[in-house]
């Protein structure tokens, strides 16, 4: 739904404006509600290390740059194709905890559902180019 509502914003109001306020907006609100549920939280531990601020740092640029990225899909395609390009996100997140974590969380079921995602975004990405 939001997709939807941010391609009506944009197309009604100036891009930066617009999602420089939901974007603060958003954060504002995401706070307030976590401090109702979490009367007590302690954000000394945040500043405890430089590996910890230098999470939070990272955090931060990627996680902006992957939204700001996405309104501009959004802007300058359609909330529909932007939404699909999203589905995607999960094999990032894979290719991502493999490369940097060494980790992986997927088993064959999972790496299957994986492909059928993926392969599904190329087929309606490809006809929609035509």
């Amino acid at each position: 739904m939001q997709y939807i509502l941010l391609e009506i914003l944009f197309g009604k109001l100036e891009f930066a404006a617009a999602y420089s306020f939901l974007s603060i907006a958003n954060g504002v609100l995401v706070a307030l509600i976590l401090f109702v549920i979490h009367p007590k939280q302690d954000w000394s531990q945040l500043l405890q290390s430089w590996s910890i601020f230098g999470l939070i740092a990272l955090y931060l640029l990627f996680g902006s740059g992957a939204y700001l990225f996405n309104a501009y899909a959004i802007r300058d395609k359609n909330a529909t194709l932007a939404s699909l390009l999203e589905i995607a996100y999960p094999l990032f997140i894979i290719l991502f905890t493999a490369l940097f974590l060494r980790k992986i969380h997927l088993n064959l079921a999972g790496f299957l559902g994986a492909l059928l995602i993926v392969g599904g975004s190329i087929l309606v990405v490809a006809s929609r180019s035509k």
